[in-house]
């Protein structure tokens, strides 16, 4: 599913050049369930935007769903991104005015999957979060971790072949967080391959890889 070869990345502050990324070698199979982990500054954000095809690499290969992705122009990552991946955000994103049905349905509005049915599956995905009787409210209405899951349903409205969740308990008490872990781990658990990046060392124990980047580079790969 994903390659990285001797992936490097710099940005310039003038002429200083700044490298955050040192040279990455990583393969992550379709089915995992990967931990990323790093303080901030370790680059971990950076590999995150990097395999989310957010941002490229200054160096290195960098293979996604058998397509290489080097020189892709950004009408085609765009494409690649509505397709396969599914963001999850330590923030949720939610648009206030819209209730959550419809923050779920976001995503389908800029894809092009026949997605059938999408309102009953919105309903459907939220019910399965718990959510069942919180449909029609709005964010306001929700609490932090009935927000994210929204957002986790929102992430998955399109069926993607990775999840990619950005310190997604980073705003939750320690209670709240481990729930929206769990269900990252029940997805997995189904087939969904899912990749959580967090700097929090508790969260370590819910992935079945962990993925340590300090300076810039990874200094342990464990899978369990």
């Amino acid at each position: 599913m994903i390659t990285l070869r001797n992936i490097k990345k710099s940005y310039f502050i003038g002429e200083r050049e700044l490298p955050i990324l040192k040279g990455i070698d990583l393969e992550i199979r379709s089915g995992e369930f990967v931990v990323l982990m790093g303080v901030s500054g370790s680059g971990k954000t950076t590999l995150m935007n990097i395999v989310g095809l957010l941002d490229k690499q200054t160096e290195g290969e960098y293979r996604f769903m058998d397509v290489f992705i080097n020189g892709l122009d950004d009408e085609r990552l765009a494409s690649m991104r509505n397709l396969h991946i599914g963001f999850v955000f330590q923030q949720f994103f939610l648009l206030p005015y819209l209730n959550a049905i419809e923050n779920v349905l976001i995503p389908i509005v800029y894809s092009s999957k026949d997605i059938k049915h999408p309102r009953e599956k919105s309903k459907a995905l939220l019910s399965r979060f718990g959510l069942a009787e919180r449909v029609y409210n709005k964010p306001s209405q929700l609490s932090g971790g009935e927000q994210q899951r929204v957002a986790i349903a929102r992430a998955l409205i399109n069926e993607p072949d990775l999840i990619l969740a950005d310190e997604p308990t980073g705003a939750m008490d320690s209670k709240t967080g481990g729930e929206i872990m769990d269900l990252f781990r029940i997805l997995n658990d189904e087939g969904q391959t899912v990749i959580v990046v967090t700097h929090d060392p508790k969260l370590a124990s819910f992935g079945k890889r962990l993925i340590r980047i300090e300076d810039g580079t990874i200094s342990e790969d464990i899978t369990r």
